[in-house]
């Protein structure tokens, strides 16, 4: 401050002159009063008192002007103090905090804070800093400024650290993008982080900084870390049968650097403790947990196996559900003729899928004139079963409903016409009909060919065409598959049995025989009914659902047209998301662990979250790991000493401006005193 001490004296003389005219005036004012006691003695008090303030009020006022006349002229000096420190080289600085899950260990986000304060304690007048969080992108974000003092007084008001995984490059790129408009030349990016091994490991070291942007890594991490994990659940994410024991199998993990060796682990469903029991861990990090349970009601359930762990709870818990299905709703299709004689196709058929009362499914039989697009919508699965024509409005909504998501399963036989057929059903079946195979002198075929890799194979755990063991068909159709659709099984003369197709978001298989014993004996082999059951079930849920998904990932909700869903998050915060095309629409608010509950007009789910695996393993690395690849030895553009002069008056001339306002303070305060002394001294 020794470069205002002349214009600090100054100020004070300012003070002092107005003082002593005050004191002089009073003086003589006094003299006045004595030798007209008389007249003083007919004036009020109050006139004398008043009198007095409005000379004190003189008196401030006059100071004032000179102080604020000193502190204005004061300006040439601060530019010239600020100017002088072009040859110190001002700053301009990016802070990146890392506020992943890993930084919930202990007080780790507290000292990154500290550090963070402690980068903008170094910088000085004139330099310019910003500040941006960042987990797997980046979150808040302070544009760069001088104004040190307010930005590290939003440092303690930072959230504190989410649930997500921690990626470098996406702040990274964005410290080097504000750098490159930054005013000053010496250029820093600050990385305030634990530096997890998994994330370094994970860092794409092609990338650099640009020319002339310098890295400082500032690690925030303890030597010796604990923390048990739940890393995987096994569990069936849909049931057919309820009542029956179903596996429930945990996995644990020592993640940290520390031995624990006995723990417990709980499994809870919908919140009721079924099971608890103790896991060692001294022989190894992980282990292995099987529980058992029934699920005795149809619906959603709700399931999490946690383990007990003081150090790090965000990782203790893994949840997951379990869907115990309702009955399947299945439309069969049938002629008038079959539905009035209960033809072979539809008994074998009704026998298949079980008693209504106990089964898996829910069929009703329908004429095909009674097909409409309202009654589609209510079956998860279609199924034609030696039928084969179809008014053209109800080939329309057939067609509209595979489109939406719906399934389809034909099986023509004797009653059904080539020509017909191929005309009602042309872009939906997965080959056309050719020609009637019907073998002769007892001959028949065999399945000679399956797809393994097929879901419904690998459901019946089919490996071979001996599964199908004494299965003999001496009726088919010889069809020619359209481009697009898939043989799943295959008869021995090369032909296909079995094809598949995908038509819009829903799914046609294409039986070319019966499912009676019209055809073949299939029927009455052991494989009809598990058959039978996983082409329905294949067909039903043809898009897997998973029984759990990671926080940051997308999640992909079905919404019919024109619908909203609303999706509940753990902290029971709403989100309402719309279609208007009936396709997926994507919730990308799953930023904590936990249940998120789906409700639209018809149907609701519920979906579970967990942590990522990787922000669970708190090993960590020197910065140097990934510092010494950042600096780009290229050389970068230098910048003059004389635009680094003006860069730096700019920005002093930017926090000189209210020198402007004191002069227009003075102003107004040198008309009031004029005003005020002409009525004082009147």
């Amino acid at each position: 401050m020794s470069f205002l001490t002349p214009w600090f004296l100054l100020g004070l003389l300012g003070v002092a002159i107005p003082l002593a005219i005050h004191l002089s005036r009073r003086q003589k004012a006094e003299k006045v009063v004595f030798s007209t006691i008389r007249f003083l003695k007919k004036t009020p008090q109050k006139t004398i008192r008043f009198q007095q303030i409005r000379q004190w009020l003189l008196l401030l006022i006059r100071a004032a002007i000179i102080a604020l006349l000193t502190i204005a002229f004061a300006r040439p000096f601060l530019v010239q103090t600020v100017s002088d420190r072009a040859g110190s080289s001002p700053r301009s600085v990016v802070i990146l905090l890392d506020t992943s899950m890993s930084m919930r260990y202990g007080d780790a986000f507290e000292r990154a804070k500290k550090a963070a304060l402690e980068v903008l304690g170094s910088l000085h007048a004139g330099d310019e800093a910003a500040l941006v969080t960042f987990s797997d992108s980046t979150g808040q974000v302070t544009e760069l400024t001088t104004d040190l003092a307010q930005l590290a007084g939003s440092v303690p008001n930072l959230d504190s650290p989410g649930f997500n995984s921690t990626a470098y490059l996406p702040a990274l790129r964005l410290a080097d993008r504000m750098l490159h408009s930054a005013r000053h030349p010496d250029r820093t990016v600050y990385l305030v982080s634990d530096y997890q091994r998994r994330a370094v490991d994970d860092f794409d070291t092609r990338w650099r900084l640009s020319p002339g942007v310098a890295f400082e890594g500032i690690k925030i991490g303890d030597k010796e870390t604990a923390n048990l994990a739940v890393t995987e659940v096994k569990s069936p994410a849909r049931i057919m049968r309820d009542q029956e024991e179903h596996l429930i199998i945990g996995r644990v993990r020592n993640l940290g650097t520390r031995l624990l060796p006995e723990t417990r682990l709980t499994l809870k469903i919908d919140e009721k403790i079924i099971d608890t029991q103790k896991v060692d861990l001294g022989q190894g990090t992980e282990a292995v947990v099987t529980f058992r349970t029934k699920f005795r009601k149809r619906g959603i359930h709700r399931g999490a196996v946690t383990v007990e762990d003081a150090f790090f709870a965000p990782d203790n818990t893994f949840y997951f559900t379990v869907d115990v299905l309702r009955p399947l709703a299945v439309l069969g299709v049938v002629d008038a003729a079959a539905v009035k004689a209960q033809a072979d196709e539809t008994r074998w058929f009704a026998s298949a899928l079980g008693n209504r009362d106990r089964s898996l499914f829910d069929l009703d039989l329908v004429r095909p004139a009674e097909i409409t697009g309202d009654v589609l919508q209510r079956y998860h699965v279609v199924v034609f079963l030696n039928a084969g024509e179809l008014a053209s409005t109800r080939a329309e909504a057939l067609a509209a409903y595979l489109e939406k998501g719906g399934s389809l399963l034909i099986a023509p036989a004797a009653r059904v016409a080539a020509r017909t057929f191929n005309r009602f059903f042309d872009g939906m079946t997965p080959a056309a009909l050719d020609q009637k195979q019907i073998a002769a002198n007892g001959d028949f075929l065999s399945i000679a060919g399956i797809n393994q890799r097929h879901p419904i194979i690998k459901s019946l755990g089919l490996s071979q065409s001996g599964d199908f063991g004494a299965a003999r068909f001496h009726g088919h159709w010889s069809t020619k598959p359209v481009p697009g659709s898939d043989v799943i099984l295959r008869f021995d003369n090369g032909e296909a049995a079995l094809l598949e197709k995908k038509i819009g978001r829903g799914r046609v298989l294409l039986l070319t025989s019966s499912l009676d014993p019209q055809w073949n004996n299939l029927p009455r082999q052991g494989l009809y009914v598990p058959l039978l059951h996983e082409m329905l079930r294949y067909l039903a849920f043809h898009e897997e659902k998973q029984p759990a998904y990671t926080v940051g990932e997308p999640l992909r909700l079905r919404l019919p047209a024109g619908n909203a869903v609303r999706v509940t998050g753990p902290n029971d915060a709403e989100t309402i998301l719309t279609s208007t095309t009936g396709y997926d629409v994507v919730y990308r608010a799953a930023d904590r662990p936990g249940f998120y509950g789906v409700r639209g007009h018809q149907e609701s789910d519920v979906l579970a979250v967990n942590v990522a695996l990787a922000e669970s393993a708190l090993a960590t690395v020197a910065p140097e790991q990934i510092g010494a690849g950042l600096i780009n030895q290229a050389p970068q553009a230098p910048l003059t000493q004389r635009a680094g002069m003006a860069a730096i008056a700019v920005q002093a001339e930017k926090s000189q401006r209210w020198w402007w306002w004191i002069l227009l303070v003075v102003l107004f305060l040198g008309l009031g005193e004029t005003l005020l002394a002409n009525r004082t001294y009147r």
